[in-house]
């Protein structure tokens, strides 16, 4: 099987490339990303596989992305402008970028017959969920340019794939927290900056209702 990864160089690509490269089922792997968001650090094992090659892209670019689906068997479509609160303040650049680049892959994948495509999609699209644990049921309820972005593109995966007829899977993922992760950004995933503060011995602050304000320690 011949694969191809958006967003190759992020915390859960090349989380994906490493565990793609060591099965023996997976011929090789194209991985694409234009290093706004990953760090070409993570792929520092992958680089050396003969089965991997990385370039440097903007999805967003119809015409230079395209050759890179010939062949493909499968994509994983992990690239996106993430995180909400930046998208409150540039909602045309976060909608821009991830329904375009979707849109491009799209066309790549039904040109080329590419079987199926793995979407990372997003948990943010509920909105503050009615139920917990939440599952997929639940009532979509986008609040912000990102989560509207996301879900928007899943949406348009869904419809192609039954026009198209491919298959897809897409994974409105929930709080990923792992080795990789961002902690030193200001809308770094809270869970990491929780075990960066913790492995370094650092309070972390609680803010309550504007009035109480309280420091603690991971113990």
């Amino acid at each position: 099987m011949r694969v191809l990864i958006t967003g190759s160089a992020g915390f859960i690509g090349s989380h994906l490339v490493d565990m793609l490269i060591s099965k023996n089922k997976i011929r090789s792997i194209v991985g694409l990303d234009n290093l706004e968001d990953g760090n070409l650090k993570n792929l520092s094992n992958a680089l050396g596989s003969k089965k991997f090659k990385f370039y440097k892209l903007d999805l967003c670019e119809h015409k230079k992305i395209d050759r890179y689906f010939k062949n493909i068997d499968c994509v994983f479509h992990l690239a996106a402008y993430s995180d909400i609160v930046p998208s409150i303040n540039y909602p045309r650049e976060y909608m821009y970028n991830n329904i375009a680049s979707t849109l491009n892959i799209l066309d790549c994948v039904k040109k080329y017959k590419i079987k199926k495509i793995i979407y990372a999609a997003s948990s943010s699209c509920y909105g503050i969920p009615q139920k917990y644990p939440t599952n997929e049921s639940q009532k979509i309820d986008c609040k912000y340019p990102y989560s509207k972005s996301k879900n928007v593109c899943e949406q348009l995966i869904v419809h192609w794939s039954k026009v198209y007829k491919f298959s897809y899977i897409s994974l409105r993922l929930f709080n990923v927290f792992g080795t990789r992760s961002r902690t030193n950004s200001a809308y770094g995933a809270a869970l990491g900056i929780f075990l960066k503060q913790k492995l370094s011995n650092r309070p972390f602050t609680i803010v309550g209702n504007g009035k109480q304000k309280r420091d603690f320690v991971f113990v």
